[in-house]
């Protein structure tokens, strides 16, 4: 797993040792819940096999899946990194690692959710980083991730204004995407862009997004999001990073 990490600002085309659309560079965001509250899924399935569920240990999991995300990315040249979320612990961790940390306002006259953070993270991306010409919304919890995958789907993802990449069921998403063109025409409709959630990539799709290997045939270290103890032990078989190697031996 090649991790690395290199300048706060780095030319796509160098870190993939290929053209990327003259010079073009991408802004990450990612989203990550409140860290007591996050992965409810998996609480079920440890407290089924354990007897009971540690929501401090199944933070430190979410936040390990998190950083080895964002590892991969780092190794893949993707140093705009930007997160968001309401966990103040999360946001410490990001800063420590060298990302942005953008504060998730909950309240109940607040809109909120997974996607409303991505709206919200991507918004900030933009007026950070202007000349970024890509926005790439990933989820947080790909602990088996390679950067050699995602300089693969980099490099070749289509210049479509949206694309997306299914988890290993086909039926939700674990990245999308969205170029922006030189003039900025249509900046805003790409912050409106995630549909994250159940039946997320046939909602992407509805949208005109381009699916990247549609046949599924690729990238399975990206695709294996971690919702359960079994998509944990698909992550394990395919090798985890090492921030989730560490989590899980503590567990």
């Amino acid at each position: 797993m090649d991790h690395s990490a290199v300048d706060m600002s780095v030319d796509l085309s160098a870190a993939t040792g290929s053209p990327a659309g003259g010079g073009a560079t991408v802004a990450a965001v990612l989203a990550v819940k409140s860290l007591q509250r996050a992965k409810s899924r998996l609480a079920a399935t440890l407290s089924s096999a354990a007897g009971h569920d540690d929501p401090t240990s199944r933070g430190s999991l979410v936040l390990a899946m998190f950083l080895d995300t964002v590892e991969a990315l780092r190794g893949a040249g993707v140093t705009r990194v930007v997160v968001v979320s309401p966990d103040d612990e999360v946001l410490d961790a990001a800063r420590r690692a060298g990302m942005h940390g953008l504060p998730e306002v909950v309240s109940p006259t607040t809109a909120s959710g997974l996607n409303v953070a991505f709206g919200h993270g991507a918004r900030w991306a933009r007026g950070r980083w202007p000349d970024s010409t890509r926005l790439m919304f990933v989820q947080a919890d790909l602990p088996a991730a390679t950067s050699a995958s995602l300089r693969e789907v980099l490099r070749e993802a289509p210049a479509h204004r949206l694309s997306f990449l299914t988890d290993r069921d086909g039926t939700g998403t674990v990245l999308l995407l969205g170029y922006l063109t030189p003039d900025r025409a249509g900046a805003e409709a790409l912050d409106d862009a995630p549909r994250f959630g159940p039946g997320s990539a046939a909602a992407h799709r509805a949208t005109g997004a381009v699916e990247l290997d549609p046949a599924h045939a690729r990238w399975i270290d990206l695709r294996t999001d971690v919702d359960t103890a079994t998509d944990l032990a698909a992550a394990r078989a395919l090798g985890l990073g090492p921030h989730t190697a560490d989590a899980l031996r503590h567990m």
